[in-house]
């Protein structure tokens, strides 16, 4: 693999929805990964989430719940600027922004997946210092899922900024915070392949072989006996 190459693989790209995918919806990602597809699914996590959550009786995980439930087409939209800052949307009725609801339901698990989506407009609008400080927020929600697309967008801010060692840790704390193999091992690749470029080769070795043990013939097993290789490691 070219240095080019392997630049291109530690920017994992500038669509971080593929951080709310669930279990079911990772199978479904396995067999076509198409964007269509990615889409699709962080819509049905997303709206499956913040509906429990809105059962709850909290006042104020209700008001988060149904101001998410108005903004976030903005966001699926790629409206970012209306999603992050709120207004009229585009059927004609005004929305709170991303940005208010994870301010002012902080406390709430709502609160902190605003915050998440925030920060993946601000990357989508590459405004990183401001993506990397919801992100911070939404390292906080009591939901997994929630939690990994959180370290998953820091360790993108982090790669921006060059902080690769920085960059690695968050992803193995993405990785950490995942069930599904599918997810886990891209982003324990990912993680493998910062510490690589840190110079952090044992680190690396170290990862690349619990891919290649998690999911041994999957894309990222695959990859991961090529840098294993290509490092000078042995795969039997």
């Amino acid at each position: 693999m070219s240095h080019s190459e392997e630049q291109e693989e530690l920017k994992i790209g500038r669509k971080l929805t593929e951080n709310l995918v669930d279990e079911e919806s990772a199978a479904k990602l396995k067999k076509n990964g198409t964007i269509f597809g990615i889409i699709i699914v962080i819509a049905l996590a997303a709206v499956g989430y913040y509906y429990y959550s809105a059962s709850q009786t909290e006042k104020a995980t209700q008001e988060a719940a149904m101001a998410l439930s108005k903004i976030l087409p903005e966001y699926d939209a790629g409206n970012y600027a209306v999603a992050l800052d709120g207004g009229t949307t585009a059927i004609g009725i005004d929305a709170v922004g991303l940005v208010d609801i994870a301010n002012k339901y902080d406390g709430t698990n709502e609160g902190k997946l605003a915050a998440l989506y925030a920060g993946n407009a601000y990357v989508s609008s590459n405004q990183f210092v401001e993506a990397r400080n919801y992100f911070d927020k939404a390292t906080d929600s009591k939901a997994q899922v929630v939690r990994s697309g959180a370290y998953a967008g820091l360790a993108l801010c982090d790669e921006e900024d060059g902080k690769l060692e920085s960059a690695a840790d968050n992803y193995k704390k993405a990785a950490e915070n995942l069930e599904e193999d599918v997810l886990k091992s891209k982003y324990l690749y990912f993680a493998a392949l910062n510490y690589e470029q840190a110079g952090k080769k044992d680190n690396a070795k170290n990862i690349y072989q619990s891919v290649v043990e998690l999911s041994e013939n999957s894309e990222f097993g695959n990859k991961s006996k090529v840098r294993l290789s290509m490092l000078g490691t042995k795969i039997d």
